[in-house]
């Protein structure tokens, strides 16, 4: 059955699995046979990798500039069988410029963003264009089978989980193979392996420096993403407005607004009311949901360093991708995605602009990885420079719970850094976002993160500088050791200094020592909040591979208590702990976890940000 390029009417059952299974008996076609290519419209019947014989040669479609595809000569130089992964052959081919094209010299050979370029032997798909050598340019390459691919069209979509680490291996190229296939090709075979090709990753709305930062971010979590910055996409409300073709752009959206984000790619296939591209996964999450859309293709961009590239900006919804798998990814093309709005507004106290902006997260496992980037490429725009500041924030996140029941998180604080005032912010928030979707004991959906901040560059910052207790109400102040008896009170009196400022500023507070506290060791803990601040280093790449450290063991209920009673920046804590013999003593081999007791908490809000720390040993008689 065939159906009409540019209609909307459903696939038919006799496209399922096991019809396909009647498509794929076309005859084989002889090495070195090449027949001109006719566009096959939707719905093409496939070759088998078994038909792929060693001097085939056939016709792939790829989008070089704009969106019109256009044609390149593809040589079959072998099957490697099991090559992609179990029962997955991996057809090893050549590809070339037909007399007149400009796509392979474009890229000097293979380029990012060719995955899923179908290849057609006499009107049918053998495959598509998906493997390369990724350390240096080269003509040479991989292709997925179409039959493989076409096992995607029946598969049931259900609901969405959380992507999985790639189990999909490097083709490797014995050394007899390497010879066999540079003489059939005649071109020298790059050493290494093949491996998928890398996605090109359009953003918007970064500065280049950011934008290094995500680079830097999604190659430690190991996605095979090549990051350049691109124009925005407007999240899409209503039915698709696009239809994909044969050989056409295709992006898969991970957010809309502010920051879009998509991988870009070439469409495989079309029928009816689907689609399939790329030829491997993207994330590789099985049951996906990124958005589907048209794309205008910049430029192939030639790096004989990291390998060219295709740039390009987002186009119309196509619709929803819904499968992400080892051979390729799917599209529904009769619904657009849902998103989480991440809605962020930014004043500059200095002069007085404002800008309300938001990014719609369409792959809710990357909303925490998304969030930092949501926030600074808003608080960028609106402060306008990168250095030292004062930024004042608050935000909410709601969202539902196991049983549907609604919550809502709020939190509010404020922040000084000498080097970006809004770093700090963006990762605090996304760790909360993270916190919440990460706990063990109930799902947790997030539906909206609404962010408001104040950013000036009047950089202030108080530094603990001096504690002193006194067990007598204050004639007798000592810094190193006390003896108190239990059920008395401490009197503590803390000194800061501003930065750059002359004058200390002391404050008194008294601390009750309780009677359980008898015969312990303790010590008195006095710290800024911000002390707290940056436990977890720079790392915000954990945040795009759900590998960041978390307390697995805590409820969503504890989990939301934390986030919100957690010591401001602008606070001076102090506590008083017991524990063990070398965490009172503040020893460095202790690990001062589990061991501790917090005999006594008070928290004192100060003027300003407030770093430093210092201990004071208690002996409870």
């Amino acid at each position: 059955m065939t159906v009409v390029q540019g209609t909307r009417t459903r696939r038919g059952t006799a496209l399922g699995v096991a019809a396909l299974g009647a498509l794929l008996l076309g005859q084989a076609v002889g090495p070195a046979q090449a027949a001109p290519l006719a566009p096959p419209g939707e719905c093409p019947a496939a070759l088998t990798s078994a038909q792929a014989t060693t001097g085939l040669v056939g016709e792939g479609l790829t989008v070089v500039k704009g969106r019109t595809p256009e044609p390149f000569r593809v040589e079959v130089l072998g099957v490697q069988p099991d090559g992609i992964g179990a029962g997955r052959d991996l057809v090893l081919i050549k590809v070339s410029d037909l007399p007149g094209g400009h796509v392979v010299d474009q890229g000097s050979g293979i380029w990012a963003g060719m995955s899923g370029s179908p290849v057609y032997v006499g009107g049918k798909l053998l495959g598509a264009v998906s493997y390369g050598f990724t350390s240096s340019p080269s003509p040479i390459g991989g292709l997925t089978p179409a039959s493989d691919m076409a096992a995607l069209l029946d598969l049931g979509s259900t609901k969405a989980r959380t992507a999985e680490r790639s189990s999909e291996s490097s083709p490797k190229l014995t050394a007899s193979v390497r010879r066999a296939v540079a003489a059939r090709a005649g071109a020298a075979v790059p050493s290494g392996s093949l491996e998928r090709l890398p996605s090109p990753l359009t953003v918007s709305g970064l500065s280049s420096a950011r934008l290094e930062r995500l680079q830097k971010d999604v190659t430690t979590a190991d996605l095979p993403l090549r990051v350049f910055a691109g124009g925005r996409a407007a999240v899409p409300t209503a039915a698709p407005t696009e239809r994909p073709v044969p050989g056409g752009n295709f992006a898969s959206v991970l957010s809309y607004g502010d920051v879009t984000s998509a991988s870009i790619g070439t469409t495989t296939y079309v029928c009816g009311d689907q689609a399939l591209a790329y030829g491997h996964p993207d994330r590789f999450a099985g049951p996906a949901r990124y958005g589907a859309n048209d794309a205008d293709a910049v430029a192939i961009v030639q790096d004989d360093v990291f390998g060219s590239f295709k740039m390009a900006d987002l186009g119309g919804s196509f619709g929803t991708v819904d499968q992400d798998r080892l051979s390729g990814i799917r599209a529904d093309l009769t619904k657009v995605p849902s998103t989480t709005p991440v809605t962020t507004t930014v004043r500059n106290a200095d002069t007085g602009r404002s800008r309300t902006g938001t990014t719609g997260v369409v792959d809710r496992d990357l909303l925490p990885g998304l969030v930092p980037y949501a926030l600074w490429a808003n608080v960028d725009a609106t402060f306008d420079e990168v250095g030292d500041g004062r930024l004042t924030d608050g935000w909410t996140i709601t969202g539902t719970r196991g049983g549907g029941k609604a919550f809502t998180v709020h939190r509010n604080d404020t922040w000084a850094d000498r080097t970006d005032a809004s770093f700090e912010p963006a990762v605090a928030l996304a760790d909360a976002v993270y916190a919440l979707t990460d706990n063990e004991e109930e799902h947790v959906t997030i539906t909206s993160v609404i962010y408001d901040a104040t950013v000036s560059t009047t950089f202030r910052q108080l530094r603990l500088t001096k504690v002193e207790v006194s067990t007598d109400g204050g004639k007798t102040w000592k810094k190193d050791a006390v003896r108190v008896k239990a059920g008395k009170k401490l009197t503590v009196r803390t000194t800061v200094k501003p930065y750059q400022g002359s004058k200390s500023i002391k404050k008194v507070i008294t601390v009750k020592v309780p009677k359980a506290a008898k015969g312990l060791q303790a010590n008195l803990s006095v710290f800024g909040g911000a002390s707290l601040d940056g436990e977890g280093g720079d790392d915000t790449a954990c945040l795009l591979e759900d590998s960041c450290d978390s307390d697995e063991d805590s409820s969503l209920s504890t989990v939301i208590k934390s986030i919100q009673s957690a010591p401001r920046n602008d606070e001076l804590v102090v506590e008083l702990q017991a524990g063990s013999d070398d965490e009172a003593k503040g020893d460095d081999d202790s690990d001062g976890k589990g061991d501790t007791l917090v005999l006594t908490h008070r928290e004192l809000r100060q003027a300003e940000v407030v770093t430093g720390a210092r201990s004071v040993a208690v002996e409870v008689r």
